[in-house]
């Protein structure tokens, strides 16, 4: 049974941030982009920087950590008050934190010393919503414990609206705080970087009642309107924005007429709640594949008409669907999430994440463009090759930069440079997986999306290496977890991550594994068998945009190279009895 989904579509989400900055912009003010709700997915970060954000924001330090690895090097925003005890973490990984208490700039302030920088701060004041910040009347000497330390910078002051008390933001509080930045100014002599005075409901406010921020507000922390075109006033969708960069699609596993009552005396749910249900006879109801274990069924709309959610147990959704169009058991069910219910989904395990958007969608290749030293055009197994690509209907081309529609294979003696011809591979999509087959992880520091990075057949791995993979999260398959799992499984999973938030991936084929049924035992990796299985798999995938077959030195041996390429075919979909 197919996992449910989250679809996003990036290209709504560059849109709407670009809206955003339109609205922004002319009254000099900035935002940072809050990649909370997306938990730090650097795909979503990315569409955001694309369409105008200054910089991002998160809450979490597991987030920030997983944008750096992704190679992100925008300001990011420590949005969530730091504890003491994360202090050398947030000035490790975040340029700026906001804050409200002197232990905790004297935490930050002790980090940066040690680390040699110079950590910037933003101090929050209390205005009205009872979540985090000082009274004005703590302001100053807050702000004094920032000015004296000189590992830190006082970067601007900012407030929060409608988060822990849903307090509106008003002209009147926001005029209040750009009183107090420029008391703070006058006080210390200094010129703050940031006034930073709210969040998505700043919109909301100048978007539904033509308000402008007073002239010291500068900057915003931008989320919900961004991810959602979300109206924090009404929680409808502001005027202009799309709402649909997030689309949860389940699969319906039952369809059956049923009684709208309970049979029996009822007591509390799984969950301690206890319900109630109102008498309309008979209905038709459905079951879909999800539950109160991946998603908060309160904050779902379906998207499709005239579909009722009844309730929902651990793992299964119940709607009515007794006025809704016909569904048979097998179809998709499409909702539509809350802001509690995006973040449940985008964290639950159990829930895949898919990319959607023209953006973002580039073309299935068509021609393969062999990029390699002119030897290596002359051989015979090339030529063989070459025919056999030509009969699988692909347009053969030699060398030159890769188009659009190409399939670019480099065949190279070594390691040295995959991960920059790679990057020439990505004409048209914004991200790109990489599946890499070799006994040894080579440089696997120079990955840029570790988020979408699969080794698969490692025989060895030096310690600085095998760090790296753990730091940065990227999946790995030694031959150990090979034999444990086996070749079908640990490919699955493998295609999997490189596939997931991705328009495709890039294989990294090693002469390690690529040798065939003749290797040396103590060279090779994975087997020929399991080599060709995994080529089987990529084809399935119809994701596969590029290829580098590496590691067969200067001069190939012809063997090692027709079997290379026999794999390659099997890779681009060639089988034994078609």
């Amino acid at each position: 049974m197919p996992a449910p989904s989250v679809i996003i579509d990036l290209d709504i989400i560059a849109e709407n941030t670009r809206r955003v900055a339109d609205t922004l912009k002319p009254q000099g003010i900035g935002m940072f982009g809050v990649t909370k709700a997306a938990c730090g997915s650097p795909l979503v970060a990315r569409a955001m920087l694309r369409g105008g954000v200054f910089g991002l924001a998160d809450s979490r330090l597991d987030n920030v950590r997983r944008l750096r690895h992704a190679g992100i090097s925008a300001p990011i925003m420590m949005l969530r008050i730091p504890s003491v005890t994360e202090a050398p973490d947030v000035v490790r990984h975040c340029d700026l934190s906001l804050n409200s208490e002197a232990a905790v700039l004297d935490a930050l302030a002790e980090a940066a010393q040690e680390q040699g920088v110079v950590h910037d701060v933003i101090l929050m004041l209390e205005m009205g919503d009872r979540r985090e910040g000082v009274s004005p009347e703590d302001l100053i000497p807050l702000a004094q414990t920032a000015m004296a330390e000189p590992s830190l910078r006082l970067a601007g002051i900012g407030a929060n609206f409608m988060c822990a008390s849903g307090v509106l933001p008003t002209v009147e509080k926001l005029e209040r705080l750009a009183r107090l930045a420029d008391d703070v100014e006058q006080r210390f002599g200094t010129r703050l970087d940031y006034v930073s005075g709210g969040n998505s409901a700043n919109l909301a406010l100048m978007e539904t009642e033509g308000v402008k921020m007073p002239a010291r507000i500068n900057n915003l922390r931008i989320g919900s309107t961004i991810l959602r075109g979300e109206n924090s006033f009404t929680g409808g969708t502001l005027p202009g924005y799309d709402d649909g960069a997030f689309t949860l699609e389940a699969e319906l596993v039952e369809m059956k007429t049923k009684q709208s009552l309970p049979d029996g005396e009822t007591g509390p749910d799984a969950f301690g709640n206890r319900l109630t249900f109102k008498d309309r006879g008979a209905r038709l109801r459905g079951i879909v594949n999800l539950g109160r274990v991946d998603i908060r069924p309160e904050g779902l709309k379906a998207r499709h008409r005239n579909i009722e959610i009844v309730t929902a147990s651990s793992d299964h959704l119940i709607v009515d669907i007794t006025e809704a169009k016909k569904f048979a058991v097998g179809d998709p069910i499409r909702f539509e999430m809350d802001y509690g219910a995006l973040v449940q989904a985008m964290l639950s395990p159990y829930i895949e994440k898919h990319l959607a958007g023209r953006e973002n969608i580039a073309p299935r290749p068509s021609a393969i463009r062999l990029i390699a030293d002119a030897s290596v055009h002359d051989l015979e197994e090339t030529r063989q090759f070459l025919l056999g690509a030509t009969a699988l209907g692909f347009e053969i081309k030699r060398d030159g930069a890769p188009e659009p529609a190409d399939l670019p294979l480099w065949i190279i003696p070594g390691r040295n440079g995959i991960h920059e011809l790679i990057a020439t591979a990505d004409v048209e999509a914004v991200e790109s997986g990489l599946l890499w087959m070799d006994s040894d992880p080579g440089d696997i520091g120079a990955v840029v999306t570790p988020e979408a990075a699969a080794l698969l057949g490692i025989r060895t791995a030096t310690r600085e290496q095998a760090a790296i993979i753990g730091e940065r999260d990227i999946v790995a398959f030694t031959m150990e977890d090979v034999d444990l799992v086996g070749i079908r499984e640990a490919t699955r999973r493998a295609i999997k991550r490189v596939t997931e938030t991705t328009d495709g991936f890039a294989l990294v084929l090693h002469a390690s594994v690529a040798r065939g049924m003749d290797a040396d035992p103590r060279e090779a990796g994975l087997s020929y068998r399991e080599c060709s299985t995994v080529m089987e798999r990529v084809a399935a995938s119809e994701e596969l945009r590029a290829i580098v077959l590496a590691g067969l030195g200067a001069e190939p041996d012809p063997a090692a190279l027709e079997s290379a390429y026999g794999y390659l075919l099997s890779a681009l979909g060639k089988r034994i009895l078609a």
